[in-house]
């Protein structure tokens, strides 16, 4: 069997659904090298990471929130054997595609994690923070943080342990409050994506396990209190409205495939826009899914992209595909990115691009109906 080219299948996908359409057909997603070589660059600062997620600052930045990274340098694609990870740190980007530098803990010689778990100082077992999602207001950036611990042997031994929302200081990046919203009893991730929509912000999380069939999209919502500087009691969607009890939350409607831990849900106009890449081993395949509310239910499914690393080596993986819709060009196309990873822990040393995402860029059309 033939396998298509990312950009042939979507050639083909768009000319079957447009009926031949020729607008349509010329449509095409692209791979954006420079953005790709803008945000990660070989020297003076993160080098290396996933996680990938943008939240809009008020002067028209943008911070990127990484999970596990790397900050040393990279020389002819590599990096010096054993270089220490630590698991957050911001990226930041301005709005005419400069480079603005990176913040973490420590220095380039021995980098800390820009955030802990408070249990991580007392705790025998190792904790730490992988960003979900956040939004900048006043001077405090409000960053939703999944909380594991390495409860088990080697790399997929972590466990989920609860969300925490992190308030951290936009100006000197400090941490100035720890908040637990959910623990490692709740059945559902939250805080992965963060939209805000009217006085509210809705807050979307993903609910797996083995007894659901696939991992769905959910979503709560709650309003920010001026005085306090916190969230008002979150209200949860129940597949009709809005309910204050968290046990009735219901998966969003009219999604027929398992969405992936992280994902975006933004809005383009007076519609919503959903990103995800499908979560299987091995997948590859973004799809984009559109609703004329927050919380769908969801249509017009269409496969964007079909990420080829997994096909060309065996010991990569790509996951977790987040849109960047700030970064709209003039030619309507959004910016998007996917996380590349290896099985084997010793390639992303001998070759930064097996750990580095990968930014697309993909026509408004495609998603739009």
């Amino acid at each position: 069997m033939k396998i298509l080219k990312p950009l042939v299948l979507l050639s083909l996908l768009t000319a079957a659904a447009c009926g031949g359409n020729t607008s349509k057909e010329a449509l095409t997603v692209r791979v954006d090298n420079e953005f790709t070589s803008l945000y990660m660059p070989d020297s003076g600062g993160v080098t290396s990471a996933d996680g990938t997620i943008s939240i809009l600052l008020d002067d028209g930045s943008s911070l990127f929130m990484t999970g596990d990274c790397f900050v040393g340098n990279v020389v002819d694609g590599k990096r010096k054997p054993g270089e220490k990870m630590i698991n957050n740190s911001l990226v930041h980007i301005s709005s005419d595609y400069k480079y603005l530098g990176s913040h973490y803990l420590g220095t380039t010689a021995d980098p800390q994690s820009l955030c802990t778990p408070p249990k991580a100082a007392t705790s025998p077992c190792t904790y730490w923070y992988w960003p979900g999602h956040g939004f900048q207001h006043g001077n405090i950036l409000y960053c939703f943080m999944t909380k594991f611990y390495q409860g088990g042997e080697g790399q997929w031994g972590f466990v989920f342990d609860g969300t925490d929302l992190v308030q951290i200081d936009s100006k000197d990046y400090s941490v100035k409050s720890i908040e637990e919203i959910y623990d490692g009893k709740c059945p559902i991730h939250w805080g992965h994506c963060v939209l805000k929509a009217g006085s509210y912000y809705y807050i979307y999380g993903t609910r797996s396990g083995a007894e659901y069939a696939s991992a769905q999209l959910c979503v709560s919502r709650a309003k920010l209190d001026e005085t306090s500087g916190n969230l008002s009691a979150y209200e949860y969607f129940d597949g009709r409205g809005w309910s204050s009890d968290p046990a009735a939350v219901a998966a969003c409607g009219g999604l027929d495939i398992s969405v992936s831990e992280q994902f975006s849900v933004f809005k383009y106009d007076d519609t919503y826009v959903l990103l995800t890449q499908r979560r299987a081993q091995q997948a590859g395949d973004i799809y984009s899914f559109i609703s004329d509310t927050p919380a769908g239910p969801w249509r017009n499914k269409q496969l964007l992209y079909v990420t080829p690393e997994q096909d060309a080596d065996k010991d990569l993986f790509t996951y977790n595909a987040m849109a960047h819709p700030q970064f709209i060009n003039r030619e309507q196309e959004l910016l998007i990115c996917y996380n590349v990873n290896s099985y084997d822990l010793q390639k992303p040393f001998m070759d930064v691009n097996t750990y580095r995402p990968v930014f697309l860029r993909v026509p408004m059309g495609l998603i739009l109906e």
